[in-house]
């Protein structure tokens, strides 16, 4: 993939990339008639889903998660 950086001031693409991230749309760059790229707006990906499959789901807590476990302690040597 190429970066284009646009540190000189160039009227027109800037133009263009401000109204493309403003209205979030694409544009077409065409040659003779002929389309031969496309500049869309840059979006982030939704990593919450990888980073967190569990995230919305019910939570259940079993009744006696509080309770003293002595075998624990006995495994433990305490």
């Amino acid at each position: 993939m190429k970066y284009l950086n646009l540190e000189k001031p160039d009227i027109t693409l800037t133009a263009i990339v401000d109204e493309i991230a403003a209205n979030q749309s694409e544009v077409i760059i065409t040659r003779k008639g002929l389309p031969v790229a496309r500049i869309v707006p840059y979006s982030i990906p939704d990593v919450t889903e990888k980073n967190y499959p569990l995230r919305g789901m019910p939570i259940k807590i079993a009744a006696d998660f509080d309770e003293p476990m002595p075998e624990l302690w006995d495994a433990l040597g305490e």
